[in-house]
Protein backbone atom coordinates (compact mmCIF):
# COMPACT_ATOMS: atom_id res chain seq x y z
CA UNK A 1 0.00 0.00 0.00
CA UNK A 2 2.82 1.94 0.81
CA UNK A 3 4.32 1.63 -2.82
CA UNK A 4 1.46 2.34 -4.34
CA UNK A 5 1.37 5.67 -2.58
CA UNK A 6 4.71 6.55 -3.37
CA UNK A 7 4.27 5.77 -6.72
CA UNK A 8 1.25 8.40 -6.81
CA UNK A 9 2.71 11.05 -4.97
CA UNK A 10 5.48 10.97 -7.83
CA UNK A 11 3.33 10.84 -10.73
CA UNK A 12 1.42 13.69 -9.12
CA UNK A 13 4.26 15.61 -8.44
CA UNK A 14 5.38 15.78 -12.20
CA UNK A 15 2.98 15.10 -14.75
CA UNK A 16 4.02 14.18 -18.13
CA UNK A 17 7.62 13.54 -16.50
CA UNK A 18 9.81 11.56 -19.28
CA UNK A 19 10.48 8.09 -17.22
CA UNK A 20 13.39 5.17 -18.64
CA UNK A 21 14.40 2.52 -17.65
CA UNK A 22 16.47 2.10 -14.43
CA UNK A 23 20.40 2.64 -15.21
CA UNK A 24 22.83 5.09 -14.37
CA UNK A 25 25.30 6.22 -17.35
CA UNK A 26 28.58 6.61 -15.75
CA UNK A 27 30.25 10.18 -16.22
CA UNK A 28 33.25 12.38 -15.31
CA UNK A 29 35.26 11.10 -12.24
CA UNK A 30 33.40 7.34 -12.67
CA UNK A 31 30.05 8.67 -11.08
CA UNK A 32 26.65 9.18 -12.72
CA UNK A 33 25.20 12.31 -14.23
CA UNK A 34 22.10 13.29 -11.97
CA UNK A 35 19.76 13.65 -15.15
CA UNK A 36 19.75 9.69 -15.13
CA UNK A 37 18.68 9.11 -11.72
CA UNK A 38 15.11 9.74 -13.45
CA UNK A 39 13.13 6.30 -12.95
CA UNK A 40 10.04 4.99 -13.44
CA UNK A 41 10.06 4.77 -9.45
CA UNK A 42 11.46 8.07 -8.55
CA UNK A 43 10.72 10.34 -11.20
CA UNK A 44 10.89 13.64 -9.77
CA UNK A 45 14.45 15.16 -9.12
CA UNK A 46 14.55 18.21 -7.42
CA UNK A 47 17.58 19.92 -7.23
CA UNK A 48 19.01 22.02 -3.78
CA UNK A 49 21.58 23.86 -2.35
CA UNK A 50 22.31 26.27 0.31
CA UNK A 51 23.83 26.29 4.60
CA UNK A 52 26.00 23.02 5.10
CA UNK A 53 24.53 23.28 8.56
CA UNK A 54 21.24 22.08 7.81
CA UNK A 55 22.42 18.64 5.63
CA UNK A 56 21.55 16.41 8.47
CA UNK A 57 18.09 17.44 8.41
CA UNK A 58 18.46 17.18 3.82
CA UNK A 59 20.30 14.22 4.38
CA UNK A 60 17.30 12.28 6.07
CA UNK A 61 14.75 14.34 4.28
CA UNK A 62 16.04 13.12 1.21
CA UNK A 63 16.23 9.37 1.82
CA UNK A 64 12.93 9.57 2.99
CA UNK A 65 11.57 11.60 0.00
CA UNK A 66 13.65 9.22 -2.05
CA UNK A 67 12.38 6.25 -0.79
CA UNK A 68 8.86 6.72 0.34
CA UNK A 69 7.47 9.59 -2.22
CA UNK A 70 9.43 8.81 -5.87
CA UNK A 71 11.17 12.43 -5.51
CA UNK A 72 15.11 12.02 -5.73
CA UNK A 73 16.52 15.50 -3.71
CA UNK A 74 19.95 16.45 -4.90
CA UNK A 75 22.27 18.51 -2.61
CA UNK A 76 25.08 20.77 -3.46
CA UNK A 77 27.13 20.10 -0.11
CA UNK A 78 29.72 22.41 -0.72
CA UNK A 79 28.52 25.61 -0.92
CA UNK A 80 27.53 28.44 1.61
CA UNK A 81 23.61 30.09 2.37
CA UNK A 82 24.78 33.24 0.92
CA UNK A 83 26.35 31.98 -2.17
CA UNK A 84 23.82 29.83 -2.95
CA UNK A 85 21.03 32.55 -2.76
CA UNK A 86 23.41 34.70 -5.26
CA UNK A 87 23.28 32.08 -8.13
CA UNK A 88 19.31 32.97 -7.96
CA UNK A 89 19.82 36.37 -8.11
CA UNK A 90 22.49 36.04 -11.05
CA UNK A 91 21.75 35.94 -14.54
CA UNK A 92 24.98 34.74 -15.22
CA UNK A 93 25.79 31.19 -15.98
CA UNK A 94 28.56 29.50 -13.56
CA UNK A 95 30.38 27.66 -16.31
CA UNK A 96 30.68 24.73 -14.39
CA UNK A 97 29.38 21.21 -13.46
CA UNK A 98 28.51 21.19 -9.62
CA UNK A 99 28.52 17.27 -8.19
CA UNK A 100 25.39 16.49 -6.52
CA UNK A 101 24.54 14.08 -3.09
CA UNK A 102 21.73 11.93 -3.13
CA UNK A 103 20.69 9.76 -0.09
CA UNK A 104 19.21 6.75 0.95
CA UNK A 105 18.42 5.25 4.64
CA UNK A 106 20.40 2.05 5.36
CA UNK A 107 17.70 -1.03 5.85
CA UNK A 108 16.75 -2.41 8.58
CA UNK A 109 19.14 0.95 10.54
CA UNK A 110 16.37 3.84 10.48
CA UNK A 111 18.32 7.18 10.19
CA UNK A 112 21.36 5.45 9.28
CA UNK A 113 22.56 7.48 5.63
CA UNK A 114 23.97 5.98 2.22
CA UNK A 115 25.52 9.41 0.85
CA UNK A 116 25.85 8.80 -3.25
CA UNK A 117 26.93 11.85 -5.60
CA UNK A 118 26.24 12.78 -9.17
CA UNK A 119 27.00 15.24 -12.06
CA UNK A 120 25.20 17.47 -12.39
CA UNK A 121 23.76 19.65 -15.76
CA UNK A 122 26.37 22.24 -16.70
CA UNK A 123 25.33 26.00 -15.16
CA UNK A 124 23.01 24.14 -13.37
CA UNK A 125 21.24 26.46 -10.22
CA UNK A 126 19.50 25.00 -7.52
CA UNK A 127 15.86 25.09 -7.86
CA UNK A 128 15.19 25.65 -4.58
CA UNK A 129 17.74 27.21 -1.82
CA UNK A 130 17.78 27.46 2.39
CA UNK A 131 19.56 30.05 3.67
CA UNK A 132 20.69 30.66 7.24
CA UNK A 133 18.84 34.12 7.27
CA UNK A 134 17.28 36.65 5.37
CA UNK A 135 18.99 37.75 1.65
CA UNK A 136 19.20 40.87 3.06
CA UNK A 137 21.54 39.97 5.84
CA UNK A 138 24.25 38.85 3.52
CA UNK A 139 27.22 40.65 2.60
CA UNK A 140 26.87 39.35 -0.67
CA UNK A 141 23.47 41.35 -1.04
CA UNK A 142 25.24 44.91 -0.10
CA UNK A 143 25.99 46.96 -3.44
CA UNK A 144 28.59 49.49 -3.64
CA UNK A 145 26.85 52.43 -1.74
CA UNK A 146 26.40 50.14 1.82
CA UNK A 147 23.01 49.23 1.31
CA UNK A 148 21.67 45.76 1.19
CA UNK A 149 19.76 45.09 -2.46
CA UNK A 150 16.24 43.17 -1.91
CA UNK A 151 15.64 39.90 -3.42
CA UNK A 152 15.13 40.31 -7.12
CA UNK A 153 11.31 40.11 -8.55
CA UNK A 154 10.85 36.59 -8.73
CA UNK A 155 11.93 35.50 -6.11
CA UNK A 156 10.28 34.85 -2.20
CA UNK A 157 11.36 33.44 0.97
CA UNK A 158 9.64 31.35 2.85
CA UNK A 159 10.52 30.46 6.65
CA UNK A 160 10.77 27.29 7.56
CA UNK A 161 11.64 25.23 10.73
CA UNK A 162 14.03 27.19 13.45
CA UNK A 163 17.81 26.25 14.10
CA UNK A 164 19.95 27.41 16.75
CA UNK A 165 24.62 28.04 16.52
CA UNK A 166 26.01 27.02 19.44
CA UNK A 167 29.92 27.60 20.85
CA UNK A 168 31.60 24.64 20.92
CA UNK A 169 34.64 23.32 22.39
CA UNK A 170 36.83 20.23 22.38
CA UNK A 171 35.47 17.36 24.74
CA UNK A 172 38.29 17.68 26.65
CA UNK A 173 37.52 21.56 27.82
CA UNK A 174 38.00 22.41 31.73
CA UNK A 175 37.91 26.09 31.74
CA UNK A 176 34.13 26.92 32.29
CA UNK A 177 30.21 25.33 31.14
CA UNK A 178 29.49 29.05 29.67
CA UNK A 179 29.99 32.20 27.61
CA UNK A 180 28.45 35.38 27.47
CA UNK A 181 27.72 37.41 24.36
CA UNK A 182 30.08 40.22 25.22
CA UNK A 183 33.22 37.36 25.72
CA UNK A 184 32.41 36.12 22.20
CA UNK A 185 31.99 39.56 20.70
CA UNK A 186 35.85 39.71 22.05
CA UNK A 187 37.39 36.96 20.78
CA UNK A 188 35.37 37.22 16.88
CA UNK A 189 36.17 40.74 16.96
CA UNK A 190 39.31 41.19 18.59
CA UNK A 191 40.85 37.76 19.21
CA UNK A 192 43.00 38.38 15.83
CA UNK A 193 44.77 40.60 17.76
CA UNK A 194 45.44 38.84 20.72
CA UNK A 195 42.74 41.13 23.60
CA UNK A 196 41.23 38.04 24.33
CA UNK A 197 40.42 37.42 28.33
CA UNK A 198 38.66 33.98 27.81
CA UNK A 199 41.22 32.08 25.98
CA UNK A 200 44.81 32.54 26.59
CA UNK A 201 47.37 33.34 23.76
CA UNK A 202 48.30 30.79 21.14
CA UNK A 203 44.40 30.05 20.83
CA UNK A 204 42.44 29.02 17.37
CA UNK A 205 39.46 30.79 16.93
CA UNK A 206 37.41 29.20 14.73
CA UNK A 207 34.82 30.92 11.57
CA UNK A 208 33.34 30.27 7.98
CA UNK A 209 33.64 32.56 5.42
CA UNK A 210 33.52 36.45 5.28
CA UNK A 211 30.92 36.72 2.47
CA UNK A 212 28.80 33.56 1.18
CA UNK A 213 28.08 32.33 5.17
CA UNK A 214 24.75 33.24 6.32
CA UNK A 215 25.90 30.98 9.12
CA UNK A 216 28.32 33.79 10.05
CA UNK A 217 25.25 36.11 9.32
CA UNK A 218 23.38 34.89 11.90
CA UNK A 219 26.38 34.47 14.86
CA UNK A 220 27.01 37.73 14.10
CA UNK A 221 23.19 38.53 15.17
CA UNK A 222 23.09 36.46 17.89
CA UNK A 223 26.04 38.11 19.94
CA UNK A 224 25.09 40.97 19.40
CA UNK A 225 27.37 42.16 16.63
CA UNK A 226 25.22 44.39 13.55
CA UNK A 227 26.54 42.41 10.74
CA UNK A 228 29.27 39.73 9.76
CA UNK A 229 31.49 42.34 8.48
CA UNK A 230 32.06 43.59 12.17
CA UNK A 231 33.98 40.09 12.90
CA UNK A 232 37.16 39.50 11.92
CA UNK A 233 38.27 37.82 9.10
CA UNK A 234 41.64 37.06 10.58
CA UNK A 235 40.71 33.99 12.74
CA UNK A 236 41.81 30.63 12.64
CA UNK A 237 41.97 28.74 9.09
CA UNK A 238 38.63 30.44 8.46
CA UNK A 239 40.05 32.92 6.73
CA UNK A 240 41.78 30.57 4.50
CA UNK A 241 39.17 27.61 4.41
CA UNK A 242 35.68 26.79 2.84
CA UNK A 243 34.91 24.93 6.73
CA UNK A 244 31.54 23.46 6.67
CA UNK A 245 29.41 22.76 9.61
CA UNK A 246 30.51 19.41 9.79
CA UNK A 247 33.90 20.41 9.42
CA UNK A 248 34.25 22.82 12.07
CA UNK A 249 33.25 20.07 14.68
CA UNK A 250 35.23 17.29 13.21
CA UNK A 251 38.09 18.82 11.70
CA UNK A 252 39.10 21.73 13.54
CA UNK A 253 37.01 21.69 17.14
CA UNK A 254 37.16 17.77 18.38
CA UNK A 255 40.85 16.61 17.57
CA UNK A 256 42.58 19.90 19.42
CA UNK A 257 45.87 19.00 20.48
CA UNK A 258 44.98 22.42 22.91
CA UNK A 259 41.32 21.82 24.10
CA UNK A 260 41.44 25.21 26.51
CA UNK A 261 42.32 27.02 23.45
CA UNK A 262 40.10 26.29 20.66
CA UNK A 263 36.42 27.67 20.19
CA UNK A 264 34.40 27.50 16.70
CA UNK A 265 30.24 27.01 16.63
CA UNK A 266 28.04 25.08 14.67
CA UNK A 267 24.49 24.04 13.94
CA UNK A 268 21.97 22.40 16.52
CA UNK A 269 22.01 20.08 13.44
CA UNK A 270 25.06 19.00 13.69
CA UNK A 271 26.26 19.37 17.92
CA UNK A 272 23.15 16.66 18.02
CA UNK A 273 24.92 14.34 16.00
CA UNK A 274 28.20 14.80 17.50
CA UNK A 275 27.27 15.75 21.05
CA UNK A 276 30.16 12.49 22.45
CA UNK A 277 32.87 14.66 20.39
CA UNK A 278 32.89 18.20 21.39
CA UNK A 279 30.73 20.53 24.38
CA UNK A 280 28.78 23.13 23.76
CA UNK A 281 28.74 26.16 26.03
CA UNK A 282 25.93 28.12 27.76
CA UNK A 283 25.43 31.64 26.08
CA UNK A 284 24.15 34.11 28.05
CA UNK A 285 22.54 36.56 25.16
CA UNK A 286 22.34 39.96 25.00
CA UNK A 287 20.62 41.59 27.82
CA UNK A 288 20.05 38.44 29.74
CA UNK A 289 21.21 37.72 33.07
CA UNK A 290 21.45 33.69 32.87
CA UNK A 291 23.09 31.45 30.35
CA UNK A 292 21.31 29.15 28.55
CA UNK A 293 21.61 25.89 26.18
CA UNK A 294 19.79 25.19 23.61
CA UNK A 295 18.06 22.79 25.18
CA UNK A 296 16.90 22.57 29.15
CA UNK A 297 20.39 20.63 29.87
CA UNK A 298 23.40 19.77 28.62
CA UNK A 299 21.89 16.04 27.94
CA UNK A 300 18.46 16.81 26.69
CA UNK A 301 17.73 17.45 23.26
CA UNK A 302 13.88 19.33 23.77
CA UNK A 303 15.03 22.17 22.41
CA UNK A 304 12.84 24.03 24.98
CA UNK A 305 15.39 27.29 25.44
CA UNK A 306 14.80 27.66 21.63
CA UNK A 307 11.36 27.28 21.17
CA UNK A 308 10.61 29.37 24.39
CA UNK A 309 13.16 32.39 22.95
CA UNK A 310 15.87 31.86 26.15
CA UNK A 311 18.48 30.66 24.06
CA UNK A 312 19.17 34.07 21.63
CA UNK A 313 21.48 32.94 18.71
CA UNK A 314 18.60 31.16 16.34
CA UNK A 315 16.81 32.06 13.71
CA UNK A 316 14.01 30.72 10.84
CA UNK A 317 15.74 28.84 8.12
CA UNK A 318 15.00 30.50 4.83
CA UNK A 319 13.33 28.78 1.63
CA UNK A 320 14.43 30.72 -1.36
CA UNK A 321 12.92 29.71 -4.47
CA UNK A 322 11.51 31.44 -8.27
CA UNK A 323 7.75 32.38 -7.95
CA UNK A 324 4.76 33.52 -10.28
CA UNK A 325 3.31 37.37 -9.61
CA UNK A 326 1.00 35.78 -6.58
CA UNK A 327 4.10 34.75 -5.11
CA UNK A 328 3.49 30.95 -5.93
CA UNK A 329 6.77 29.11 -6.64
CA UNK A 330 6.98 28.06 -10.48
CA UNK A 331 8.09 24.54 -10.43
CA UNK A 332 5.22 22.63 -8.85
CA UNK A 333 7.84 20.45 -7.28
CA UNK A 334 9.87 22.71 -5.82
CA UNK A 335 5.77 24.38 -4.57
CA UNK A 336 5.65 20.79 -2.72
CA UNK A 337 8.98 20.53 -1.31
CA UNK A 338 8.19 24.06 0.29
CA UNK A 339 4.72 22.64 1.77
CA UNK A 340 6.37 19.45 3.41
CA UNK A 341 9.04 21.89 4.76
CA UNK A 342 6.61 23.30 6.09
CA UNK A 343 4.25 21.22 6.82
CA UNK A 344 0.98 22.73 5.13
CA UNK A 345 -1.95 21.22 4.47
CA UNK A 346 -2.29 19.42 1.32
CA UNK A 347 -5.49 19.65 -0.72
CA UNK A 348 -4.84 16.72 -2.81
CA UNK A 349 -4.74 13.81 -0.28
CA UNK A 350 -2.83 11.28 -2.68
CA UNK A 351 0.30 14.49 -1.72
CA UNK A 352 0.45 13.62 2.00
CA UNK A 353 3.82 12.13 2.86
CA UNK A 354 3.65 8.58 4.51
CA UNK A 355 6.14 10.21 7.14
CA UNK A 356 6.22 12.40 9.71
CA UNK A 357 8.32 15.97 8.72
CA UNK A 358 8.15 16.91 12.47
CA UNK A 359 10.04 13.63 13.88
CA UNK A 360 12.98 14.14 11.30
CA UNK A 361 13.08 17.77 12.20
CA UNK A 362 13.50 16.39 16.13
CA UNK A 363 15.79 13.82 15.26
CA UNK A 364 18.20 16.12 13.77
CA UNK A 365 18.07 19.23 16.06
CA UNK A 366 16.25 21.82 14.25
CA UNK A 367 12.05 22.82 15.39
CA UNK A 368 9.51 23.45 13.25
CA UNK A 369 7.11 26.24 13.77
CA UNK A 370 4.44 24.49 15.19
CA UNK A 371 6.52 24.18 18.15
CA UNK A 372 7.97 27.39 18.44
CA UNK A 373 6.52 30.10 21.30
CA UNK A 374 8.45 33.16 19.90
CA UNK A 375 9.20 34.20 17.19
CA UNK A 376 11.14 37.28 14.95
CA UNK A 377 10.48 39.53 12.62
CA UNK A 378 14.18 39.71 11.19
CA UNK A 379 17.50 38.17 12.14
CA UNK A 380 18.28 40.09 14.78
CA UNK A 381 17.81 38.14 18.43
CA UNK A 382 14.25 40.07 19.41
CA UNK A 383 11.34 37.63 20.15
CA UNK A 384 8.05 38.13 20.25
CA UNK A 385 5.73 35.61 21.77
CA UNK A 386 4.08 32.93 19.18
CA UNK A 387 1.16 30.77 18.93
CA UNK A 388 0.84 28.52 15.65
CA UNK A 389 -2.36 27.62 14.16
CA UNK A 390 -1.89 23.62 14.92
CA UNK A 391 0.80 23.48 18.10
CA UNK A 392 2.76 20.10 18.43
CA UNK A 393 4.74 21.37 21.53
CA UNK A 394 3.97 18.07 23.19
CA UNK A 395 4.22 16.06 20.03
CA UNK A 396 7.66 17.42 19.67
CA UNK A 397 8.95 16.91 22.84
CA UNK A 398 7.99 13.04 22.93
CA UNK A 399 9.67 12.65 19.37
CA UNK A 400 13.02 14.94 19.98
CA UNK A 401 13.75 13.11 23.83
CA UNK A 402 11.85 9.68 23.11
CA UNK A 403 9.81 9.98 26.24
CA UNK A 404 5.94 9.13 26.41
CA UNK A 405 4.94 10.43 29.08
CA UNK A 406 5.78 14.63 29.09
CA UNK A 407 4.49 16.49 32.10
CA UNK A 408 1.33 18.86 31.04
CA UNK A 409 0.65 17.05 27.58
CA UNK A 410 -2.24 14.68 27.23
CA UNK A 411 -2.68 12.12 23.99
CA UNK A 412 -5.72 12.70 22.26
CA UNK A 413 -7.82 11.33 19.63
CA UNK A 414 -10.20 14.42 18.97
CA UNK A 415 -11.18 17.63 20.87
CA UNK A 416 -14.02 16.71 22.23
CA UNK A 417 -11.24 14.80 24.83
CA UNK A 418 -9.61 18.39 25.59
CA UNK A 419 -10.12 20.36 28.83
CA UNK A 420 -11.59 23.68 28.07
CA UNK A 421 -9.21 26.28 26.18
CA UNK A 422 -7.45 23.62 24.01
CA UNK A 423 -7.65 21.72 21.03
CA UNK A 424 -6.48 18.17 20.28
CA UNK A 425 -3.35 18.87 17.74
CA UNK A 426 -0.55 16.70 16.95
CA UNK A 427 -2.16 13.35 18.88
CA UNK A 428 -2.32 15.59 22.03
CA UNK A 429 -4.53 18.73 24.06
CA UNK A 430 -2.45 21.73 23.25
Amino acid sequence: MKRAKTLLIAQLLTVGAVLIEPRLAVAQGGIPNCQDLVTPTNPVVVYMGGTTAVIPVIRLMGARLRKYAGVTLLWNENDDGCHSVSLLTSAAPTQQRIVFSYYDEVPNQPGAIIISTCNGPLNRVPDLVINDVSWTSCLLSYGSTGVPAPLRSGLKEFSGPVQGLVPIVSSEYNYTNYISVEELQDLYICGANGNVVTFSLGYEIFDYNSLSSGMRELWARGIGVKNGSALTTQIGLGSSSNITAEGMLTIYVAPTTSPNQTIGYTSTEFYDQYRGEVNALKVRGVNQNLAYWPDSDKTSTDKINIREGRYTIQGALKLVAPVDSSGVPTNIDVKHMIDWFQENPVQDPSLQLPFDVNEIYALRGVVPQCAMKVTKDGDEPVFKHYQAPAPCHCSFQVLATGKTCIPGCTACTDSSTCPTGKICSHGYCE
